[in-house]
């Protein structure tokens, strides 16, 4: 190991750099979609941009509830600045705080909104995938001071497996299952928002990527390992967000296919409504003529 690879690998924590790699490649992708699709790249990319701060502050917000919540099983004093200062992050309150931030951004700066944000739910596993294979690669320190290979999601231990045996501490790599599950969805998805050519069916990429991930991240809860995260009786701090994201998307669905939840009326002076696209032809106002505008009109004659 050469000195450089050393000092990285001692002072530089790999999930940091894995996640700047995955937000390096949601970029990338998110401008060659706004180039494929007509959208304004420039603003498509800096309401992106805008929104990791939602995506910080949900994922610390997430951690320090779910660490409350084990707290609470063990019994421990819970105290507001223990919470925040002791406790780590939660991709779910990440998630939720992107999405959100993005959502209220989109809806006053961004044109062809809906398309903007079909684009974030689209990339948003590529990074997932790309940020969960630094989680993997993580590292800490042994009782001697030394830099150690520690993945930081734990992976339930099974020493009688010949599969595991490959991995650290013969641990199911749980790490790994997630992002190759990440980057099957995200292909998935892209395959799809590809194909979509109208503009009236845009915005529903959001339920397609939380359906399938929300299922996932329940069933995958159960081999993690992962007590400090907390939780509420046998179900752990995640797979209750799981539940709570399906309920909210099947609730959403159903409003809208029984009319009940109703489309925004179509505003033709919106800036996110394409109205080209919807093969609709544009309101203009009306050309109001003031006096002085007559009286050249009369010369004119």
């Amino acid at each position: 190991m050469n000195t450089f690879t050393q000092f990285l690998w001692e002072h530089v924590l790999t999930y940091s750099v894995m996640a700047a790699i995955g937000i390096v490649a949601v970029f990338g992708v998110a401008l060659l979609l706004c180039i494929r699709r007509e959208q304004n790249w420039v603003r498509q990319l800096f309401l992106m941009i805008a929104s990791l701060i939602g995506l910080l502050g949900g994922a610390k917000l997430f951690g320090a509830i779910s660490y409350a919540t084990h707290l609470y099983e063990r019994g421990e004093q819970i105290t507001l600045v223990r919470c925040f200062t002791e406790s780590g992050i939660v991709f779910y309150g990440g998630l939720l705080g992107y999405f959100l931030t993005f959502w209220i951004l989109s809806k006053f700066f961004l044109p062809k909104r809906r398309l903007g944000r079909d684009i974030v739910a689209v990339t948003t596993p590529l990074f997932h995938g790309i940020a969960r294979i630094g989680c993997y690669l993580g590292r800490d320190y042994n009782d001697f001071g030394e830099v150690v290979w520690h993945p930081c999601c734990y992976g339930i231990k099974m020493e009688d497996s010949a599969f595991c045996s490959h991995f650290w501490d013969h641990r199911l790599p749980v790490q790994l299952f997630e992002s190759a599950f990440n980057f099957l969805l995200f292909a998935v998805l892209l395959i799809l928002f590809l194909r979509e050519t109208k503009d009236e069916r845009r915005g529903r990429m959001v339920y397609l990527y939380l359906i399938p991930y929300a299922i996932f991240r329940f069933i995958i809860e159960f081999f993690r390992g992962d007590a400090v995260r907390g939780g509420f009786g046998p179900l752990s701090f995640s797979q209750v967000v799981s539940i709570l994201i399906l309920v909210w998307v099947i609730v959403v669905l159903i409003l809208k296919k029984t009319g009940v939840l109703k489309p925004l009326p179509i505003d033709p002076y919106d800036p996110g409504v394409d109205l080209y696209r919807l093969g609709k032809q544009p309101i203009r106002e009306p050309i109001v003529f003031y006096e002085g505008d007559e009286e050249e009109n009369e010369q004119d004659k």
